[in-house]
């Protein structure tokens, strides 16, 4: 099978198309053959600088290694051991140890979920980093309820689009940031106030949020502290918040990372299912090192919209079921 790693971290130049034996499940595991994947932050920047100082050290790969992290597919095979699953269940996940590649192995246990065949599997390649990071900020962080103010910085990007959807669907008013050629569509996905921060000051837009989700930069967080009312909450996704500026303006402020519990999949694609989340793709690139470096740079460029998806080859797999 095919797969791209990284041997160096730098330009998209350190990608490597390289191929390996196809994983043969062991007695609690399943083979995916890929469908999709997201192309997503931390690829890019875990390619450019390696991992980042907030990741947990149990996460933290070595050299050389796959980038991914979410995906979809269908299982082509099964051990003897696995309950969960059969072969031809079409799947999405969350994989650990990358997903670069053309097949994965989890086990039956790890992050995957079972999703409808009729569910069209390339825009599922491309939810579960981004939801389970929004929900994570919205929901288990953020506790945010139905009634309350919401400010999201960056809602046009694959968090900021899902991070809308849920807190529209729990009943908030969603403020958001975003340059002018994304308000449509962020008024398409559901926001109430949508901010120019290219023409406009939120500091100056912005009062008394119940919840600030920061999906930005650290000059955008640091000037969060003030727009949140006293005992509410500040998240952020992207940089540490300081805890004695939340202290200072009596509110409570944390670093999100995705939640991925069986219990956050199950809502993800409830509302998936329901309609009120979706994925828009702005892209999609084949499985090839040219046009997954491409989709790197893409990326970089930043006023993404929505998301990247890359899309493997989808020709019917020879299935077989408990091989261990």
């Amino acid at each position: 099978m095919k797969k791209i790693i990284v041997n160096d971290y730098g330009s998209v130049d350190v990608l490597q198309e390289v191929s390996a034996p196809k994983p043969i499940p062991g007695k609690n595991d399943v083979l995916i053959k890929v469908a999709a994947i997201g192309v997503n932050d931390p690829d890019v920047v875990m390619r450019k600088y390696g991992p980042f100082p907030t990741m947990p050290v149990e996460l933290r790969p070595t050299l050389p290694h796959m980038l991914g992290e979410d995906f979809s597919g269908i299982i082509e095979r099964v051990g003897s051991a696995v309950t969960k699953f059969q072969v031809g269940d079409h799947v999405m996940g969350y994989a650990k140890n990358g997903t670069y590649a053309q097949y994965l192995m989890l086990d039956q246990d790890s992050s995957l979920s079972k999703v409808p065949a009729q569910l069209d599997l390339v825009p599922l390649g491309g939810l579960y980093l981004a939801a389970l990071t929004a929900w994570s900020a919205i929901v288990k962080n953020g506790h945010l309820q139905a009634g309350q103010k919401v400010l999201i910085h960056g809602g046009a990007g694959g968090v900021g689009s899902m991070a809308i959807q849920i807190a529209k669907a729990m009943g908030a008013t969603v403020i958001t940031t975003a340059r002018k050629q994304h308000h449509v569509y962020l008024k398409d996905l559901g926001a109430d106030q949508i901010i120019d921060y290219q023409t406009e000051n939120f500091v100056e837009l912005v009062h008394n949020v119940d919840l600030v989700v920061n999906l930005t930069g650290a000059e955008t967080l640091a000037a969060s502290y003030q727009v949140v009312k006293a005992g509410g909450r500040l998240v952020s996704v992207n940089g540490v918040p300081d805890e004695k500026q939340a202290a200072a303006h009596g509110i409570t402020a944390v670093y999100a990372l995705g939640d991925v519990s069986a219990e956050a999949r199950t809502a993800i694609l409830h509302l998936y299912e329901q309609g009120k989340l979706t994925v828009t793709i702005s892209q999609t690139y084949p499985f090839t090192l040219a046009a997954v470096k491409q989709a790197h740079l893409d990326f970089e460029k930043g006023g993404n919209q929505g998301k990247r998806v890359i899309v493997f080859d989808q020709a019917p797999a020879n299935l077989q079921q408990d091989l261990a």
